[in-house]
């Protein structure tokens, strides 16, 4: 999509300091993280989240759920971290993306009442 930041950022058109790729899925750093690692993962494909997915979309969602958890395994984040995705009006960028956050020391991981 010709407007979208995640586009441009798979296009090289917008620096971005990259901790994954491959044919379908671009892993870089968030610029403004809220953890001590954060990281975004977007397929390079865009893909916007809609009622139904195809099955090559479902296929693709869930190897960007697999690679984060191979990534957050190799940084050693895998047993405290939280994958996110934001959907609909949380933010201004249609582009699916999955949020990898983690690197909280043991006292700072986020504690939630459930």
């Amino acid at each position: 999509m010709k407007n979208c930041i995640f586009c441009k950022i798979v296009n090289k058109e917008i620096p971005a300091e990259f901790v994954y790729e491959d044919e379908e899925i671009l892993g870089f750093k968030n610029i403004h993280p809220e953890a001590p690692i954060h990281f975004l993962l977007i397929p390079k494909r865009h893909i916007v989240w809609k009622d139904e997915f195809d099955e090559e979309d479902l296929t693709l969602l869930g190897r960007l759920l697999s690679t984060a958890k191979k990534i957050s395994k190799e940084k050693k984040v895998f047993e405290a971290c939280k994958l996110i995705f934001n959907v609909g009006k949380t933010g201004h960028i249609t582009h699916i993306h999955v949020h990898l956050l983690g690197g909280w020391g043991e006292e700072k991981i986020p504690k939630y009442n459930v």
